[in-house]
This record gives C-alpha cells, structure tokens and sequence, in this order.
C-alpha cells in the first residue's frame, strides 16, 4: 500500500514541477514564439461607400488590433489602431475610433487626425454628419463633419443617441438632474427632476425618450416617458416603486408601454439546518434567491397606467395593448428536460383574466402585433400555433423544421430546416417547402428579432421579415459541404455568394447593395476578406500570410457506416509535408458530430481543452475526427462503435501505423475515451480530460453551474439515455467507464480543473483510484484554480498542451526518456 501511495502523490504533483525540468522533449520558448505569430480576425465593417474595410486582428495575447484598408484587391494598409473599443466609418472617408482613454478622427484619404485625449465615449450621428466626445471630465463635444465644434455641455453622466439624428444627455449639477437633447447646433434642457435620474433609453420607435428617476429618500424607482417630438412628459405608475432596475418594452410601435418593476434575487438566510422538500418546485430559489415583479401597462392613448394583477409569477409582453403572456415557473418543474419548459396563459388586461393557451412550451415566437403565437410542444416535439382572436391553435405536423419567424403583415411563418425553406400560410394553413431552397440546411439572416422573455431557460421571441424586401438565406448543402449566401424576392433567387466550400464566419452586404464582403477560410487557407462584385471575387486581405505550410496540408471527409447501418462521417488531416512512402501514427480526437469543422482553419495556440489538430499534424500524426452519434445502446457503446467504425474506414490508408494509434477527448470527449479504454484494444495509449466517469452518481447529482439536478442531462440531454435510471438500471452502469476499470489495458492520461463546475474533479479522481487500485499504468494532472476548461494561453493550458505532445510522441513515437512519464511507466523510475 504505501508504494502505491508514493506512485499516486508523485502523479498527483507532476504539474506543479514543470518548471523543474520534467517537461524537456520540446523548447517552450521557440513554440510560444511560433504561436504567439498567428491570429484570427473579427469585426468586420464596410463603410457605406464601399470604398473602406475594417477588422480586428485578434492574437491569444492582444485582442485590440484594428486595421483600416481599401476594398480592393491591393495589400493596402490605411492605418493600425491598437486598443480600440469602437469604431465608425463615417462620411467623407473619416474614420472615428476609441480606445485607452483615447478619441480620434482621421481622415483616410489624406491622413489628417484629431486627437481627443482623456476620452471616455464616442456616439455619431450620421445623417447629420456630427460625432461627439465624451470627456473623463464629463465633458461633452459635438463637431461637424468639417471638424468644427458646434456644441458642448458639462456634467454630463449618461449619454445615447439613435445614431443618426437625435442625441440625449444626462445631467447633473447642484444636486439636480436634468436631461439636454442636441437641437439643432445647440443642447438645450428638456426635462429636470428633483430626483435622481438613474438612466435614459431612446425607445425602438424613436417616438420617446424613456426616462429611469430614482427617489432619494426611498430608493424607488418612477419612469417617465419624454415625447421626442412635444417634448410633453408623461409619469407611468404609482409614484416611486421600491425595485432595483425596469424593464421596458415598447408596444405597437409606440402605442403603448410595458413596464417589469424587477428586484434582483436576494438570497434566503441560512438557516440551520437548511430545509429541502423532494417535490420542491422552485429548486432555484435555493442558490439563486426570490425574484420580486411589478407589472404596469402605460397606453398612448388613453394616457392611463394600469397595474397588472395575475396569479401567475412572470409576465412578458407580445406587441399588443390588451393581450399579455404569463407562465410560472414552478408549474412544470420536476427538472426532466434538458430545457426549460412552461404552461403558457394568455393574459387579458380587459378584466384582468387569463387562460391557458400553450403547454409544455419550451421556445416561443410571437408575430408583429401579437396576433399569432407559436410554441414548441415538448412532448408532441412539434410547433403549435395559436390564434389570439379566435384562441384556435393548430399542431403543424412536420418534425424538421425550426426557428420559426413571421412576415410582417402577418400572412405567412416562414420555417429554417435541413432540407430548405418551409412556408406556412396562415390564412389556408397549409405548409409548404420552397422549391428554390430544397435539399439545403438553411437560416434566414436578415431576420428582425426582440428578445421578450430570456431569463430562467425561457426563450420568448418576436421574430419577423419584411417581405416586401428580399430575405436573405444562408444555405449549406450537406453534401457537397458549400454554403452559399441567396436573396429570395418575388419568387426569385438571385446568388449573392456563390457556393463556396470555405467556411464563411461573416457575410456584410453594404446599404447599396453594391458589394458583398464575407470572411472566410479553410483547413488549407487562413481566414481571407473577400468582395463579391458583379460575379467577380476578389481577395481584399489575407491573414495569416507567413502561414506557408497549410496550403499543402491535406484533408479528407469519409463517409461510412457504423454496425447499425447509420451513415456518419470523418474528417481525415494527413501531417504536414507528407510522405507518401512513410508510415505515420493516428490520432483520434472525438466529441460529438465533429465533420462541419472539416473547413475551419487549423492555427497552432494552446488549447484550453488540450486538443489542438495544427501542433499534431506539425509534429507528424495524422488526426481523425470521427463523428459520435448517440442511439438507445447508451452513449459509451454508441461511441465505441462509432470510433470502431471510423478505424475500419481507415484501413485501406497504408499510411497510417496501425500499431501506433491514440485516443483522445475532452469533457463528453473525455467521457467516451474513458469508456473506450475499458472496452477496446485497438489503441496503443489513451487521453481523458474533465470527464464524467460514473454515469449513476452523476445522474444523482446537483449542477453547480445550472443549479439544478444533473439528470436531464441524461434522459434527454447531451448523454440521451432517452430512459431515467429507475427504468434502466444496467443501462446506466454499463456505460459507466468506472464500472469496468479494471479492464483499461493501456496507458491513459486524465487531467482535470479542480474548480470544474460543470463535471467536478471527483469523477477523474474517482477513475484515477480505480487504475490505482486495479494496478493500471495511468497518470492524473490536477490543475489548480483551472474549471472545466483550461484559461486559454494560460500556464496550465501551456503545460497541458506540451504534456499531450510528449505523451504521444512517448507512446506512438517510441521517445523515451520523459522523465514525468518514465516515473509511472518504469518500475525503477521511483
């Protein structure tokens, strides 16, 4: 017993030593050098003329690089900005940005600049050509498109505009607060409070100024609404609510408001002892606290506040005066959902009544004005539409579609899924694909959406497209693996981005419809900014360009079948400078369905999941991605046979050692590795990070993350058991990896963040004493203040990145002498 003692404390300390020399077989200081070369790029705008492109070249260490271009086909740099926080493109060629305290306006055509300094925030107003400063000082400046200042005011706390003509401040001085608004070249003040005024919101129809005041005797709040035209002021409640913030949604385009008086959760005393109920409804209240709700409803008109009185806890607003959504939370609470679900009532404030309308609701979609609502039924998985005149609801019997989204004048539903675009006419109700659209899996890009309800795992939505303009879809072929970019007009597709096998991760179309401009890449290109232009592509800027050695990596996507006759896929990257008459070793890296990153560029960084395809085919692996999908076997045999049948598919590569192959995964990853390693013998070494182990006792437990029991997870979650443990006892504990630990016959490497609040570290820790006691070769890398996934560019996820290269190269490549991993595989390394 004590050796074994010894040989776990050893395993145990092996990441805190690094620095000892115990990791020797790479020099770190030339790969940091090498990685910290790479980037990625994001925030891509296109001024309005086409003429300007903008983007953020992120790097692990420096995420505020911003580069200024032309829109041609030239390598031309305008300018570089670092720490920039915003930005805007504005008339003239001028360029307006923010960042470390810092303001500044340039001139792209000549170079000319003004420079603000001890600037804390910038607006536009583009129509009017005027951008203003906001000085630390609480200075505020207006300017002219010719630079000129044009107006300015002081003790300014809040700021906001609508970004083109109407621009609001804030306020205080003498222990008064008063609210200015930009008319004309002049601020003049347009509302003052005794009070505090705690914030100020231009409304989505720009129709009002939304005014928070907070009473300084009491802390309560009032809400005021400033007409933005008569400037006539209007007091929505009863005095001062005692609330900590409101929530305001505007109606019908302006025609009347709601209000949320919301307390945030204040959390229960600790009592001793702590009470708990097994059919408590409200297991959040527990970690989370009570959630206090106020409703009032101010309508334009009528100019009168109501106060909503219903039974029901959460209230949400559709775009309609009368007509209101209400749901509990507790009603459907016994937690057996991956997702949240409600009942939902339909609020009627014309007699303070409400019925049920929906059940078992887990996403919802309302129309324009709130005359149809559409939910998804849980238990029928199918979308139920219901119509709030006539309260008729209808199921719409089709299991493929998603994501649905109204027209504006309230005709039709328009339907996302995987075989094109569906259409539901809501006057014939009946549901129809579009032709143009067949056999892609498509989304609708151009979509108006506002988030009514989105706390507690409801997702409430209104969801409209104006079809009086085209509708922009994104379409992917599952096949060919291209996605193209289309606009569908008067039955009529016209291509906007030609189908590309590029994965395209952002698509700009510019207000003239002049130019389109998409960022793409590719497992053998970095990410490139691209202009489409009248059927010509042309490459505006490139990434990545000392990067020479992808553009002659290979890749291949195999199509197979595992043992139950389901068609699945691969992704095959051969290592770089491939040599035709050498044999190499494999990798295996699983997760879930892993195939549509087939066209993701691989760059070289230190992982925060220790997974990293570029640092493995540099270093002479081949690196296989085989996709798991899950069936009524439990997912531990589901994803044994799916890697088993991926391994088949490989065996006609010549290339690939046989003999000399790894497994690999993280989080589920990991959970499949380990289960593999009890029940295969096809692999030579194994690694296993932040894994569930025993199936049944995690089944038992309480997320500390989602604050609610883990078992969803299960039934009908990410692990889709599809049945709950008292129905299937075995079938729990025989996909368990910690139920035949003793069968593990080759060397496995788990590693875990003791602060994991997703898969607790007891589980690896758990595997790591059943390999102990079972005399199995296995070493455990705790990282300490780590969670579930290593803080990227961090020292552990460096330690754990250059960990992986040696356990490989130590296992697959036959380099001995690593000293950290000598001492579990040598009898005489203690």
């Amino acid at each position: 017993m004590k050796a074994i003692k010894v040989k776990s404390l050893l395993c145990i300390v092996i990441i805190c030593v690094c620095s000892q020399g115990l990791l020797g077989q790479y020099n770190i200081d030339s790969i940091k050098q090498r990685y910290d070369a790479f980037y990625t790029i994001a925030h891509l705008k296109v001024s309005d003329n086409n003429r300007w492109i903008s983007f953020s070249k992120i790097y692990k260490k420096n995420t505020d690089t911003t580069i200024v271009r032309t829109a041609d086909k030239q390598q031309s740099v305008k300018a570089v900005f670092v720490g920039v926080s915003e930005s805007y493109f504005l008339k003239d060629n001028h360029f307006f940005w923010l960042g470390n305290g810092k303001a500044q306006i340039i001139n792209l055509r000549n170079g000319d600049k003004k420079d603000f300094k001890e600037a804390s925030k910038i607006e536009i107003l583009s129509t009017l050509g005027y951008y203003a400063v906001l000085y630390k000082s609480r200075f505020l400046e207006v300017f002219d498109s010719k630079d000129k200042l044009i107006a300015s005011v002081s003790d300014v706390t809040q700021l906001v505009s609508n970004k083109h003509d109407k621009l609001y401040v804030i306020v205080r001085q003498n222990n008064l607060s008063s609210v200015w608004s930009l008319q004309s070249k002049e601020f003049k003040k347009v509302y003052t409070s005794e009070q505090s005024i705690k914030k100020i919101m231009i409304v989505p129809s720009q129709k009002y100024l939304a005014v928070t005041e907070q009473e300084k005797s009491s802390d309560g709040l009032q809400f005021v609404l400033l007409d933005t035209n008569s400037l006539n002021v209007s007091r929505i409640g009863n005095g001062f609510i005692k609330s900590d913030y409101i929530e305001v949604r505007e109606i019908n385009n302006g025609g009347a408001f709601f209000l949320d008086f919301n307390s945030r959760p204040k959390r229960a005393p600790a009592t001793q002892p702590e009470i708990k109920y097994g059919t408590d409804p409200d297991l959040w209240l527990y970690r989370m606290g009570d959630q206090h709700h106020q409703y009032w409803v101010y309508n334009i008109t009528s100019g009168r506040s109501q106060k909503i009185n219903s039974n029901q806890t959460f209230m949400a607003a559709m775009d309609h005066d009368r007509y209101f959504l209400s749901f509990d939370r507790k009603e459907r609470n016994a937690y057996i959902s991956s997702v949240s679900w409600f009942d939902i009532y339909l609020y009627d404030l014309v007699g303070s009544t409400s019925k049920k309308i929906l059940t078992q609701i887990s996403s919802l979609v309302v129309s324009r004005r709130g005359e149809f609502i559409i939910g998804f039924n849980e238990e029928k998985k199918r979308w139920i539409l219901y119509h709030t005149l006539s309260s008729k609801e209808m199921i719409i019997e089709n299991a493929e579609i998603q994501r649905p989204v109204f027209s504006d004048d309230n005709r039709f539903v328009f339907f996302e899924s995987s075989s094109g675009i569906y259409q539901l006419d809501l006057h014939t109700q009946k549901l129809s694909s579009i032709s143009l659209t067949e056999n892609k899996k498509v989304a609708i890009v151009n979509v108006k959406e506002d988030v009514i309800y989105g706390t507690l795992g409801a997702d409430f939505r209104i969801r409209s497209i104006n079809t009086k303009k085209p509708i922009i879809i994104e379409q992917y072929d599952q096949n060919t693996h291209e996605t193209s970019y289309v606009q569908w007009f008067q039955h009529k597709i016209e291509v906007l981005l030609p189908a590309t096998k590029n994965r395209v991760s952002d698509f700009k179309i510019t207000l003239r419809r002049l130019a389109v401009f998409s960022l793409e890449e590719n497992f053998n290109s970095p990410q490139a900014i691209y202009q489409y232009n009248s059927g010509h592509k042309i490459k505006v800027y490139q990434s990545n360009r000392h990067d020479h050695e992808i553009t002659t990596t290979r890749q291949e996507v195999l199509s197979y079948k595992n043992s139950l006759g389901l068609s699945i896929k691969g992704v095959l990257y051969y290592p770089l400078n491939f040599d035709a008459g050498k044999k190499y070793p494999l990798v295996l890296s699983i997760y879930e369905v892993q195939n549509k990153s087939a066209s993701v560029y691989p760059y070289p960084y230190f992982s925060g999941i220790g997974v990293n395809i570029r640092s493995l085919i540099d270093n002479g692996y081949f690196v296989f991605l085989p996709d798991v999908v899950l069936d009524g076997r439990g997912p531990g045999f589901s994803a044994l046979d799916c890697v088993h049948s991926g391994l088949d598919a490989l065996k006609r590569y010549t290339n690939i050692d046989s003999s000399r192959i790894g497994l690999m995964g993280h989080s589920f990853g990991g959970f499949a590795t380990s289960f593999i390693a009890t029940r295969s013998n096809r692999f030579t070494a194994y690694i296993s990070g932040a894994a569930v182990t025993d199936l049944v006792k995690f089944y038992f437990s309480f997320s500390q993350e989602r604050n609610l029991p883990n078992y969803p997870r299960f039934e009908n979650g990410q692990f889709d058991m599809r049945v709950p443990f008292s129905n299937n006892k075995m079938l729990y504990y025989d996909n368990s990896p910690v139920a035949n630990v003793e069968k593990v016959n080759k060397p496995i490497l788990l590693w875990t963040g003791l602060k994991d609040g997703n898969v607790p570290y007891t589980h690896t820790e758990e595997l790591y004493t059943g390999l102990v006691r079972n005399q199995k070769k296995a070493v455990v890398l705790y990282y300490k203040d780590q969670d579930h996934d290593l803080a990227k560019n961090s020292a552990e996820s460096i330690d754990l990145h250059l960990r992986i290269l040696e356990w490989w190269d130590y296992f697959l490549k036959d380099k001995k002498d690593i000293l950290w991993i000598d001492k579990e595989m040598k009898k005489d390394a203690l």
